[in-house]
């Protein structure tokens, strides 16, 4: 029972972009282009020429469980519906997956979900956990997972550990702020102090983010919510091996590993859209007004490739507290240890732009996910102030607003079930604001309809 030591602290991996081991939906690989000036203005920039070989390397790894590490005895997790209060279940598969938020495996995988591997009597874990989401029926690799409950299963381990006899495990405080929706960098900061505190102050709760789309890696030159951090970096990807007691040692053998692991990331695709094919007119006239709106700041589409924006989060307007957070005091805490030291982080106080490539799978919109639709990132009048995700089927996707189907309150639920607490998203917390983007409210509604369009081709 030693390995609950390690529950939550494994989850600093869902910071952690790990590529797909299989797709629901098929994609290609990434090739290189030369970098070429459009006649219309926007410089392109070469996508990153992959070794295949050491892509392979990289897939190798992550199939043969290299990365990340043992999380619990497979007896304990089978046991996991004891501190439920609900009876055992007759699928505790299925229950298990409803309960955390779990993606469903795309093969039988011993019977767990996703990010979940079975190692002798172990559970070992990765970051498929987060990055694995279900999208309109189907998991998708390097879609986030927009149902996790990371709080929830902690909480759970911790009070099975208890009912086992055995005392809480001492682990860094999990947040979730919503399904999907958690303070990853304030548990990976958490985990740093622990390897020794600096003498200045740290913040440990940095804001609510959602796992980024793993097949945008390859047209950003920057990372992360704020763009903290370089593209090519690679280091603070191996953090989440501490959770596991990685020694100094164990790490430098690994980077080689890592570096072949990013290389197979750089070869991830967008899943194409799946319902009914886009009006080609609608596309075109979105097309030109995204060129003449958009492409300020987001990537053109012209472009495979182009140099990261960030947006100060004042212009923005969308929810500070990450933004603000994260500043010099955090970026010296892990500049100061062996993961910043080759690609240092630098604080910015803003928010980098997303470059929208896939972005109908990456739903829930915003970076901490508190706009359902592209619709409602186009209009702020449409965004819900309490929702809750109405599912995961495909009938539980919104085709024509893009992004997912929700239900509607006029307030957020009082005195929730345990497991209900992070259910509804309650944008008037701190941390998870839906305010800001406003630039598509001048648009008329017939431009911002032609532009929805447009972005399912991305």
């Amino acid at each position: 029972m030693s390995s609950y030591r390690w529950a939550a602290l494994l989850l600093v991996g869902c910071a952690t972009p790990i590529p797909s081991i299989d797709a629901g939906f098929d994609a290609g690989p990434a090739t290189a282009d030369a970098s070429v000036e459009l006649d219309a203005g926007p410089t392109c920039l070469a996508l990153e020429t992959v070794d295949l070989d050491q892509a392979d390397a990289g897939r190798a790894f992550l199939l043969g469980a290299g990365a990340g590490g043992d999380f619990v005895p497979r007896l304990a997790f089978d046991n996991l519906w004891r501190v439920w209060g609900t009876g055992q279940p007759a699928d505790f598969a299925a229950a298990a997956r409803a309960r955390y938020g779990f993606s469903e495996a795309l093969s039988f995988n011993d019977g767990l979900p996703m990010g979940l591997q079975l190692s002798g009597n172990q559970v070992r874990a990765d970051c498929l956990v987060c990055h694995a989401g279900v999208v309109a029926g189907q998991t998708v690799i390097g879609a986030p997972n927009n149902q996790l409950d990371l709080e929830l299963l902690i909480d759970d381990l911790k009070a099975l550990a208890m009912l086992a006899g055995f005392p809480a495990p001492n682990t860094p405080t999990v947040r979730t702020g919503a399904r999907g929706v958690s303070d990853i960098i304030g548990m990976t900061l958490q985990l740093g102090l622990r390897q020794g505190a600096p003498p200045f102050p740290v913040n440990t709760e940095i804001g609510f983010q959602d796992p980024p789309a793993w097949w945008a890696l390859a047209t950003k030159t920057r990372v992360y919510t704020d763009g903290s951090a370089p593209q090519s970096g690679h280091r603070t990807f191996m953090a989440t091996q501490l959770a596991f007691g990685t020694t100094q040692a164990q790490l430098e053998a690994l980077e080689p590993s890592y570096l072949q692991l990013r290389q197979y990331l750089l070869t991830l695709e967008p899943p194409a859209w799946p319902f009914a094919a886009p009006d080609t007119a609608a596309v075109e006239r979105g097309r030109t007004i995204f060129r003449a709106q958009c492409t300020s700041c987001h990537r053109d589409d012209r472009c495979e490739r182009m140099t990261s924006v960030e947006v100060a989060q004042a212009t923005v307007g969308t929810d500070s507290e990450r933004a603000a957070k994260y500043g010099e005091n955090e970026v010296a805490l892990i500049n100061g240890t062996w993961f910043g030291a080759a690609d240092p982080h630098r604080a910015t106080g803003s928010y980098l732009v997303p470059s929208l490539r896939g972005v109908w799978a990456s739903a829930p919109y915003l970076h901490n996910g508190s706009v359902p639709t592209l619709t409602a990132m186009l209009d702020s009048t449409q965004r819900p102030r309490f929702f809750k995700l109405r599912g995961t089927a495909r009938a539980d996707y919104d085709d024509v607003n893009v992004g997912l189907k929700v239900e509607v309150f006029t307030a957020a639920p009082a005195n929730p079930t345990r497991a209900d607490r992070a259910a509804v998203y309650d944008t008037a917390r701190p941390g998870l604001g839906n305010g800001g983007h406003l630039f598509g409210d001048a648009l008329t509604t017939d431009q911002r309809a032609d532009l929805v369009q447009f972005l399912k081709t991305l």
